[in-house]
């Protein structure tokens, strides 16, 4: 039940992650119960690469310019749990966030790699 409430919880940034998975010009695949657009650098995920990023996480959507697999896997899926929490208020509040802290310092950030095993335990 859970996972249902998070799901509808963040409805609206499914579908935000929905419309901008279309500008990848890819078609999506299901993986450990998310979306993921990963079929190559086209679109939004060219763009996202030029920017130094994999990767990108709209609600229960993961657009990436590389396979999304092991531990990226694992960090996107975080986010996709943090959205669960945060519903229409995470981006907003990652937004606010990043403003005093920027990425490599974000909290957001940080716990889904402390998640991913990318870093230890704060």
């Amino acid at each position: 039940m859970p996972t249902l409430l998070g799901f509808a919880w963040t409805l609206p940034n499914t579908a935000l992650g929905l419309l901008l998975g279309l500008s990848t010009f890819s078609a999506p695949r299901l993986a450990h119960g998310v979306l993921v657009f990963d079929r190559g650098a086209r679109g939004l995920t060219w763009l996202l690469q030029r920017l130094g990023r994999d990767a990108m996480t709209v609600g229960f959507v993961i657009l990436s310019a590389v396979p999304v697999e092991g531990t990226l896997l694992a960090h996107e899926k975080h986010h996709v749990r943090q959205y669960m929490v945060l519903g229409p208020a995470f981006i907003p509040v990652y937004l606010l966030l990043a403003i005093p802290f920027g990425y490599r310092r974000h909290p957001l950030e940080l716990a889904a790699m402390r998640a991913a095993g990318e870093i230890g335990p704060a």
